[in-house]
Parts: C-alpha cells; structure tokens; sequence
C-alpha cells in the first residue's frame, strides 16, 4: 500500500513470490523519489499482531506461520513489514516520512487493518511531533 501525509493512497493484493513483489514495489519507489529533495529508505521490521482469544483453527493455522504465541487473553504474532520511504525530512533528530510504500504478507483482513493503521501513522504529522516533545 502507498501512504501519503496520514492517507492510504493505493491499496493492492498481489499475488505471487513475496520477494519478487517487494522488489518491483522498490522499482516504483525509485521511479517516484526525488533525489534531491529525501533520502530513500527501505526497513524491514516486524510488526506485532495481537488478536483475542480464541481464534479458530483457520486463524491458528494461518497466524502460526508468523511466531504465534500466547499473552493473556490474546494470541500475538509478528508478520514481516517493509517500508519504503520515497518522500522525507529531519526533523531535529527524527526522520518524518510524508509519503512511503508498506508491504507486508496479506494474512487476513484484520492483519490489512493493522498494516493500514502502521501506514498511516508513519506518515502523520502530528504523532511525529508528540514523539519529539516527550523527548
């Protein structure tokens, strides 16, 4: 998915060599980055997904791919994410990025949203600045 300032701008589920996909989303980055305005930048983290208990025996069998464990009264989980920052600035000494693509394995719907939530966020304004301020 493509965000831009707190916004999902482009959403797809392609299907094939996880691999392969995330190279020809860094291709697109490339064609879109300036480099004489951002640095580009592509991190691959984890991102942890808690879902309540119970989960069916789909969702166990899926989620159990991704280091399923249990914390109290939910099931936590980590899928690989990338971001792929085409558009950022320092900001003192944080990074803010404006526009960025996110990939990750599509899991299920509820996963998506998590990604979603990841996507926009990053690309917030606002919580950038909170972060700066409690420092």
């Amino acid at each position: 998915m493509r965000a831009e300032l707190g916004e999902i701008k482009e959403k797809t589920l392609v299907d094939g060599d996880f691999n392969k996909v995330l190279k020809d989303v860094v291709i697109k980055a490339l064609e879109l980055w300036d480099p004489q305005k951002s640095d580009l930048i592509i991190m691959r983290h984890k991102q942890e997904i808690n879902v309540k208990l119970p989960i069916s025996k789909e969702q166990y069998e899926l989620y159990s791919q991704y280091n399923l464990r249990r914390k109290g009264d939910y099931a936590a989980f980590e899928i690989p994410v990338y971001l792929i920052s085409f558009e950022n600035e320092w900001i003192d000494d944080s990074i803010f990025d404006s526009k960025v693509f996110v990939v990750a394995p599509y899991i299920d719907d509820y996963c998506m949203e998590k990604v979603e939530e990841l996507a926009r966020s990053i690309t917030t304004l606002e919580k950038e600045e909170e972060s700066i301020e409690e420092e």
